[in-house]
């Protein structure tokens, strides 16, 4: 399924039925600057310095574990931050884009660590890191 454009895999009777596990691991990231700044920052292009300066205000850090800084939900020893009892409280539209693009396999919902997802490749951390590191490049021209 799309929505405006962006490929969405979610299930949510499936993600409701599971209770977030995934959500209660780590946090997904914005693999796309273009939709992230367009989502919170009205398209506006920030430098590093800017972004880091306004990303707390939104719950948000960057995940700067890859070498390339990324954005994403604050992660607590529960998960992600924005996992609340009735699930994600984003909406659907602002999720990252990693959550956005998880498949679930419900044969696996059972299992004790959780139901097992599968993330394509084009939503990859590696496929995140490569996108933001042009960016980065970019706007400090």
């Amino acid at each position: 399924m799309t929505e405006e454009g962006q490929y969405i895999a979610l299930d949510l009777l499936l993600c409701r039925e599971c209770g977030g596990r995934c959500c209660q691991g780590s946090p997904g990231v914005w693999v796309d600057p273009e939709r992230f700044f367009a989502l919170f920052f009205a398209g506006e292009q920030l430098t590093l310095e800017q972004l880091r300066e306004r990303l707390p205000g939104l719950g948000m850090v960057l995940w700067e574990k890859s070498g390339v800084p990324i954005p994403a939900p604050r992660s607590l020893s529960t998960g992600c931050a924005f996992l609340g009892e009735n699930g994600c409280r984003f909406p659907v539209a602002e999720r990252p884009c990693q959550c956005l693009a998880l498949i679930p396999d419900k044969a696996t919902l059972d299992l004790e660590t959780g139901c097992a997802c599968r993330l394509p490749a084009e939503f990859s951390r590696e496929t995140g890191q490569q996108r933001w590191q042009d960016y980065w490049r970019e706007v400090d021209r």
